[in-house]
């Protein structure tokens, strides 16, 4: 039961080291491809839409909003691309509409709304309008609440396809890092060795490091989760791959079979699926585990059966740097476990010569 334990931690830690390097991921491809800015200008183009769209990000509080943005979206086939704030707020939403068509007072509010160009936004105008009998201050604080619902929904879907962002990563990452969960499942059953040293290494992560959060979708910054993918690969999943069979090297080619394919997408999409539950999970979920363990039954080892000297002073154990992954001892990747010594045969002591014959209820051993 306890080495079961030890396996199943050493699985949650590998996926959660691969679910932080998803996540990071995730994070660099969101500032590439702008998906932040995507999702404003997918959700303002819903709300106005034609040629209002196009006015509406030529507003020149709106370009002040875009400046120094790493946001950046062509806005028509042909067109440039152009700088876009990552976010704005329901005001300023509001004090560019109606700039945009010059409604700036209550005199004029009903007369500036019948002149909107744009058909759908003007009957939505005029529901607000009828809405709040009139008063502008009103009016402009239904076209806020209007613009916060959309933003709303805009980021439930957002989220949403930044989850299948994440499966997609996940699979993708584990196809190149040969992250296969199937694989370490069995490399960790076999080396009772590796799997202990995995799972120290594993209680070291979860009591030095604080949880992972969510990846940040809003703002990120590129050369800085550049930097941090390049530190995650070097120092954690490169310790990870040679005890546990992950990567490339190790795999025999002249032996690829259709049935080496079918068990490899098995592992592979196993490992994309546990990543798209994000490092967050994994982090609590290995926690636990790690203080179920230490509360089981120490770990056997040759120097625990050894009786120490009175004088002799127990040898710390060195931990490798670099990583949080610990240098791994002598015959860690031995490849099955090593059979028990036979048991030394009992012999019962000599009786003296002068001792009585045993009786048939003596328990001594006969002859």
């Amino acid at each position: 039961m306890f080495g079961f334990l030890q396996i199943v931690i050493g699985i949650v830690f590998v996926i959660l080291l691969f679910s932080i390097l998803s996540s990071t991921l995730l994070e660099f491809f969101a500032a590439l491809l702008s998906m932040r800015g995507r999702k404003l200008f997918r959700a303002i183009n819903t709300m106005i839409g034609g040629q209002e769209l196009l006015s509406f990000f030529d507003h020149p509080y709106f370009k002040q909003l875009a400046h120094g943005s790493s946001e950046s979206l062509s806005l028509s086939k042909n067109g440039r691309p152009r700088r876009l704030p990552s976010y704005i707020n329901a005001a300023t939403f509001s004090a560019i509409l109606t700039d945009l068509y010059e409604i700036n007072s209550q005199a004029d509010l009903e007369a500036k709304i019948q002149q909107v160009p744009n058909e759908n936004l003007r009957k939505l105008l005029v529901f607000f309008y009828n809405q709040c009998g009139g008063d502008f201050v009103l009016f402009k604080q239904k076209i806020e609440t209007w613009f916060n619902e959309v933003m709303d929904r805009a980021s439930g879907a957002y989220k949403r396809n930044s989850h299948k962002w994440l499966f997609g990563i996940g699979l993708a990452v584990a196809i190149v890092f040969n992250a296969d969960v199937l694989q370490v499942y069995h490399n960790l059953s076999v080396n009772t060795t590796l799997r202990d040293a995995i799972a120290k290494s594993a209680e070291a992560y979860v009591n030095n490091n604080a949880a992972p959060v969510a990846p940040n979708l809003n703002n990120p910054d590129i050369d800085a989760t550049g930097a941090e993918i390049k530190r995650i690969i070097d120092n954690n999943i490169g310790a990870l791959e040679s005890p546990l069979g992950l990567g490339w090297d190790q795999v025999q080619w002249d032996t690829i079979n259709f049935g080496w394919v079918l068990y490899k997408l098995m592992g592979w999409l196993t490992m994309a699926v546990a990543i798209s539950f994000g490092a967050t999970f994994w982090f609590d979920l290995l926690k636990r585990l790690v203080n179920l363990r230490s509360t089981g039954p120490a770990t056997n080892t040759a120097s625990d059966s050894k009786p120490a000297d009175s004088g002799s002073t127990p040898a710390a154990t060195p931990v490798g740097g670099g990583s949080i992954f610990t240098q791994p001892p002598s015959g860690m990747f031995e490849s099955v476990r090593a059979a028990p010594a036979p048991a030394a045969p009992i012999v019962p002591a000599p009786r003296p010569i002068d001792a009585p014959p045993p009786t048939e209820d003596d328990n001594t051993p006969k002859g």
